[in-house]
């Protein structure tokens, strides 16, 4: 680890050398062809993740297979079932972001005990979603590379509390939410 590069980031309560060392030591696939996507695995090379993957998406179910190598996995939408399937298989946490013209949402769920039927219980409908604008995907993907680092942090720091948790920030001055939707526990 490079300390004089993560000397703000170690100086944090919330990181520190140890945090800072587990955030170097962490394997993270980004799967997206977009902006979000992109953004996201810019951030998290910033602030050192160890191995940043990002498979193609016409790489479909080779991706998924390399997901016994990753700790997280971080996505751009809200409709990849069969990888979602495979990171509930090995209890993966899971972010995934949307980026729509009028707001960014994000879906979080934490590691939980592997589950050898690979259901992922996704709460979200497909819906009409407006186009992103650049601003949205950016914004979108630095939200997914904060909560991956914070996920890296909290999960890795010992017994955490399986959960879901989503996010929406409007892009036109209404309020956040963020909201527990449910137990990730089996």
């Amino acid at each position: 680890m490079d300390v004089a590069r993560y000397a703000r980031q170690i100086a944090l309560p919330e990181v520190g050398p140890d945090g800072q060392a587990r955030i170097c030591a962490a394997r993270v696939a980004v799967v997206g062809n977009d902006l979000a996507a992109e953004t996201a695995a810019t951030y998290l090379r910033a602030a050192g993740v160890g191995r940043v993957f990002e498979p193609s998406v016409a790489q479909g179910f080779m991706a998924r297979q390399a997901l016994e190598e990753i700790d997280l996995v971080v996505r751009s939408g809200f409709d990849d079932t069969p990888l979602d399937a495979e990171a509930a298989r090995l209890g993966l946490p899971v972010i995934a972001v949307r980026a729509a013209a009028d707001a960014v949402d994000m879906v979080s769920f934490s590691g939980r005990a592997p589950s050898p039927d690979g259901r992922a219980d996704v709460p979200f409908k497909a819906a009409e979603i407006a186009s992103a604008n650049d601003a949205s995907a950016v914004l979108a993907g630095t939200l997914a590379a904060a909560e991956a680092l914070q996920t890296i942090l909290r999960e890795a720091s010992g017994p955490f509390a399986p959960r879901i948790r989503h996010v929406r920030l409007p892009l036109d001055g209404r309020e956040p939410l963020v909201q527990e939707i449910g137990s990730t526990a089996r």
